[in-house]
């Protein structure tokens, strides 16, 4: 009997929660799924029971990064390369990309290697910040005209990330556009695509301005699933 997947429905959990339904929509007891770029957990804090409840619905959950030592609730892990995947081909039903593709400086060679590992029919899901967006803009524009130092401490000011969890940032794969070209060369083809709105200012300070800006610029992530074809 299938569960309903335990979400909360509030606004401050909206993002996760949404990319949490697509997974859930590809979830089986024989689901072999692959969340590469893992960090050390699925879904932002505070969200331990529905991460938990996503990795008991597969058959196998494989959390793979640069360097991953521990994670909140995926057992299996692995070191390695989204550009050079240690797993033979065909090896994933699912594989999950959340907040990773903004990193990449190769996305094309990325996404190669997803398909590659992903089974005939199965299911690549991309959570990444959509470059239009006001806020996503104006990082990339600061990431080219200021000294990294100082990004990275507006970032810090913007969200309650750890240093060691804020990488640097390259938006090479960051529009709908861009997206579905990469697909289309690498046998994948996209299933849903959707900007998830944003819920929440950056600063407090500047809330009256960002409130006008989210209503006239585009959603905060992109939400994309591709499916590789049979």
């Amino acid at each position: 009997m299938n569960q309903v997947i335990p979400v909360t429905g509030e606004k401050w959990a909206a993002l996760s929660e949404a990319y949490a339904t697509c997974i859930a929509e590809h979830l089986t007891p024989e689901t072999r799924w692959l969340d590469a770029g893992t960090g050390s957990r699925i879904l932002e804090q505070d969200m331990d029971a529905l991460e938990n409840w996503l990795v008991q619905r597969s058959r196998m959950a494989v959390g793979m990064d640069v360097r991953v030592t521990k994670h909140l609730n995926i057992r299996t892990l692995v070191g390695g390369s989204i550009y050079d995947l240690p797993f033979a081909d065909s090896s994933f039903d699912l594989v999950t990309c959340n907040v990773v593709m903004e990193h990449l400086g190769e996305p094309e060679k990325a996404v190669a290697e997803v398909a590659r590992v992903l089974v005939r029919g199965g299911a690549l899901i991309i959570n990444t910040p959509n470059l239009w967006n006001y806020g996503v803009l104006a990082n990339a524009v600061l990431s080219k005209v200021l000294p990294e130092q100082w990004r990275l401490a507006l970032v810090r000011a913007s969200d309650s990330r750890e240093p060691e969890d804020i990488f640097p940032v390259r938006y090479r794969a960051n529009t709908l556009c861009r997206l579905n070209a990469l697909f289309s060369t690498t046998g994948l083809k996209v299933h849903t695509a959707t900007a998830l709105p944003q819920q929440r200012a950056y600063f407090r300070k500047t809330a009256a301005v960002e409130k006008l800006l989210m209503t006239v610029t585009p959603g905060v992530r992109l939400l994309v699933c591709a499916h590789k074809e049979a």
